[in-house]
């Protein structure tokens, strides 16, 4: 089995689970580390086993070594990143959203398509292995026809104007942070057709980043999607698909292991299947494995999640962030 030699450009948190799962993978090498600070890139690289660091994202990108690149920097930096990445012909794993409006995600596929070069945008509940089961229940008709989506993404983080969440010059914000997961979640149950209208209200706080915001989505024969996202409050974190013959939650949707099939009616709702597929150890291995393979078969995209479907899901936040009056500085630069 050929070796996969990993890359890491901004070691951080996400960055750390993401190497957690890379060691459980047997194919895969933690080769390289860069950061803007080479002594923290040092400091990741010991703690969490890379066998290099490079003196700056150009060296770690200029590295023949290294057989593709996982990008954690924050939101704004995603769209430079990959373009230099991509640009070099070197393969890209990028943290989501894969960039800030859909503008510069256009151009990240155009780019990826232009030097025939690998290019995913790393939403990583898409692939977890539960999301088959899920899709196996709806595929059957067990649910009947859908009808509402529901799903919800907020935590309560202390405001800290130097914090990535609120700094506007860094992409912050509830939508582009956990909001992406709701809305991907809606996407992903219909199967990525775009929403025939978008609505959405919100509130912008001092620093002029979205606190909480709602939104919902109706696609073409009727279905709605009602989608919540805050950095105000811990949210209620299971997400029902909702049909006329029976429902399916599904805890914890974001890093969804498990998932419960329910008929009857509200008074005598009965689970008559359920899921339970854990992590491997976190859930990050699951989009690492689908890397691999498409990295083995050289396919530029992958099938579970095209370059068209990321870029659907930036067009709807773009269109969220609109009606809610939400434009980062750097973006009129």
């Amino acid at each position: 089995m050929q070796k996969i030699r990993w890359g890491i450009i901004a070691p951080g948190n996400i960055a750390a689970k993401f190497s957690a799962a890379l060691r459980q993978v047997d194919d895969a090498v933690l080769y390289s580390v860069a950061s803007r600070d080479v002594e923290k890139a040092k400091c990741f690289a010991a703690q969490n086993g890379f066998l290099h660091t490079a003196e700056s994202y150009q060296d770690l990108i200029n590295d023949d070594n290294v057989d593709v690149i996982y990008i954690a920097s924050p939101h704004n930096c995603h769209a430079e990143q990959s373009l230099a990445c991509l640009r070099a012909g070197k393969p890209v794993l990028c943290e989501k959203p894969m960039t800030v409006n859909s503008r510069q995600a256009t151009e990240v596929i155009r780019v990826a398509d232009d030097n025939n070069t690998f290019y995913m945008e790393a939403v990583w509940s898409r692939f977890l292995p539960v999301y088959k089961r899920i899709r196996q229940w709806i595929d059957n008709g067990d649910i009947g026809d859908i009808q509402l989506i529901q799903a919800s993404f907020g935590f309560n983080f202390p405001f800290d104007p130097k914090s990535r969440l609120y700094d506007p010059n860094l992409a912050g914000g509830a939508l582009l942070d956990v909001g992406i997961y709701p809305i991907t979640f809606s996407q992903w149950v219909m199967q990525d057709q775009y929403p025939a209208s978008i609505s959405a209200v919100g509130s912008l706080g001092s620093t002029g980043v979205d606190e909480r915001s709602a939104v919902t989505l109706q696609y073409d024969e009727g279905q709605i999607a009602t989608l919540t996202s805050t950095v105000l409050a811990d949210t209620v974190y299971d997400a029902w698909i909702i049909g006329s013959r029976g429902k399916i939650k599904v805890p914890m949707f974001w890093c969804a292991e498990s998932a419960e099939l329910i008929t009857g009616s509200r008074a005598d709702m009965n689970v008559v299947d359920s899921a339970y597929l854990p992590h491997q150890p976190n859930g990050y291995e699951a989009e690492i494995l689908e890397v691999h393979r498409c990295l083995a078969q050289q396919e530029l995209q992958s099938p579970e999640l095209t370059w068209g479907n990321s870029l659907k899901v930036m067009k709807i936040m773009d269109e969220v962030r609109d009606q809610l009056g939400l434009t980062f500085p750097f973006e009129n630069q």
